[in-house]
């Protein structure tokens, strides 16, 4: 329970989500894979944008646009997370690797070293990026999410089959190339997802070509004759073998080519201005209810409303007074203060709402 409220009323920035000391030597806005339950000390020293740790950083921003842009502590935390990503996990691959391509390196924040390699879960972050591009790092944002897309997409263009696999390494002088033990391909959607993002706010074709050519090698490769589509064991070889044992996750239909279908929509289903996308690609509207100020940003927890939330102040008799008499400046503030009184209202309606809702839950022993 501590844990809970823990994350339900924010973080600590100084602290563990238990309240023990950040590691000296772990960056603020970067986390490990694995935390105990326990003790809430993290448990790894490795810090990715791959598995394990994708769906955090993520969830920080699209948590702010959820809120109508006014969750400001998820907002800071995202901002306090891409500033550490430029500055520890960006790498450039320079003349000797990759084409100097741009990549997302695996981080021991222990011992300094990287792991030249990305997962294609990490491909998520170029639409992360632009998404959330804004402030005085926007432009820094937008170009290292184009410099990232690139590399997710040469992650097909580079292989011989024209599908990724599981793991890119950096190794090669000119190519992107398949990590050892992970050529296999699983119909992830992660790249897909950020081509349409992409797609959507700058509106460079490039994206829907890359697309196109990514569902190209799907179809080719990966459909089976009695129907759906199956997973590759290597993609490095042509043609690539299908995994026969191999099951169709339900992300492929859910996510990577819900995002192909709207790669070459129109942009009107699901416009990024109305919508935002979960992890799981569900569409989730942004309604003007969750808006809730930059002061609580999500709904509080009920002892918080009532120790914290000040009663509306009411304008005096002089400004009804003035306002009587045709003030304009007296009306406006008449009017400011009753929206004020009527959202309080709302808040303390849902926060009600929501705790009688939590205490019919069986308790358990």
């Amino acid at each position: 329970m501590t844990y809970l409220r823990r994350l339900q009323h924010g973080v600590p920035s100084s602290s563990t989500p238990e309240g023990g000391a950040w590691p000296s030597d772990l960056p603020r806005g970067l986390y490990p894979m694995f935390i105990s339950p326990e003790t809430g000390q993290w448990m790894s020293q490795e810090v990715t944008l791959g598995a394990r740790a994708d769906s955090l950083y993520e969830y920080l921003l699209k948590q702010w646009i959820l809120s109508g842009r006014t969750d400001q502590r998820m907002r800071q935390m995202y901002d306090t997370s891409v500033e550490a990503i430029h500055a520890r996990l960006v790498r450039r691959g320079g003349p000797d690797r990759c084409g100097n391509c741009t990549y997302l390196a695996r981080w021991n924040h222990r011992t300094g070293e990287y792991s030249h390699t990305m997962d294609h879960l990490a491909c998520f972050a170029p639409g992360m990026l632009i998404l959330g591009a804004e402030g005085t790092r926007a432009d820094a944002d937008r170009e290292l999410a184009v410099e990232l897309m690139h590399t997710c997409y040469r992650m097909y263009a580079d292989s011989p089959s024209g599908l990724a696999p599981e793991i890119a390494a950096f190794g090669h002088r000119t190519h992107v190339v398949a990590a050892e033990q992970a050529k296999h391909f699983l119909l992830r959607p992660e790249t897909s997802e950020s081509l349409l993002i992409l797609w959507r706010l700058t509106g460079d074709p490039k994206y829907r070509e890359w697309g196109w050519h990514i569902f190209g090698a799907i179809e080719t490769h990966t459909k089976v004759p009695t129907g759906g589509y199956v997973p590759l064991k290597d993609v490095t070889l042509v043609p690539p073998p299908q995994d026969e044992g191999g099951r169709m996750e339900s992300f492929f239909t859910a996510e990577t080519l819900k995002y192909l279908y709207l790669l070459f929509g129109d942009g009107s289903e699901y416009p990024l201005s109305e919508y935002v996308f979960n992890t799981e690609a569900h569409p989730l509207r942004i309604h003007d209810e969750y808006r809730y100020g930059a002061r609580w940003g999500s709904l509080p927890a009920e002892d918080e409303l009532a120790a914290e939330a000040p009663a509306v102040p009411r304008p005096d008799a002089a400004t009804h007074a003035a306002a009587a008499a045709g003030n304009r400046t007296a009306e406006a503030q008449l009017e400011a203060a009753d929206r004020a009184a009527d959202e309080l209202q709302d808040l303390r309606g849902r926060v009600e709402l929501r705790a009688a809702l939590i205490r019919q839950i069986p308790t358990t022993h």
